[in-house]
């Protein structure tokens, strides 16, 4: 009798963890589904500039004075992304001329550099605006730069 009890304690536990998974379960990928018919919020996705951009910049000496930088471009979704690929050389083209405008106290000071990243969203977005119809960057990131 003492093993046909623990069998039967035995196997309605088990029954009743099998009942409550499936019932997570259901109701997990019922919500989960659901949130991933419609999302809570945007995609963000990066889009890197590769390679890095090396360019020269006015220079109050005899000289030459270069700046590099890597740019990353947030993207709100896979669509945004793919449309800053197709315009990659455009977009580094408008940077390259931002940089090779700017004279050297512009380029080395932290405040001017914060005015020059977001020169340069707001003329990347301007492009892509005028070539695309749409203003895909969200925020163009300096993660490296350099100057000399």
């Amino acid at each position: 009798m003492p093993l046909a009890r623990l069998l039967l304690i035995t196997l309605l536990t088990l029954f009743s963890a099998v009942a409550l998974a499936n019932e997570g379960g259901e109701g997990g990928e019922g919500g989960e589904g659901a949130e991933a018919a419609k999302p809570a919020g945007p995609v963000i996705s990066y889009y890197a500039l590769e390679p890095d951009i090396i360019t020269n910049y006015l220079s109050d000496s005899k000289t030459l004075g270069y700046v590099r930088l890597t740019v990353d471009l947030m993207a709100a979704s896979e669509e945004d992304k793919n449309l800053l690929k197709l315009h990659d050389p455009l977009i580094r083209d408008v940077i390259i001329r931002i940089l090779g405008s700017k004279n050297s106290a512009q380029i080395k000071s932290l405040a001017s550099r914060e005015e020059l990243r977001k020169e340069c969203e707001t003329r990347v977005n301007d492009l892509l605006e005028k070539e695309a119809g749409k203003r895909a960057v969200k925020e163009l990131l300096f993660t490296k730069f350099l100057y000399q």
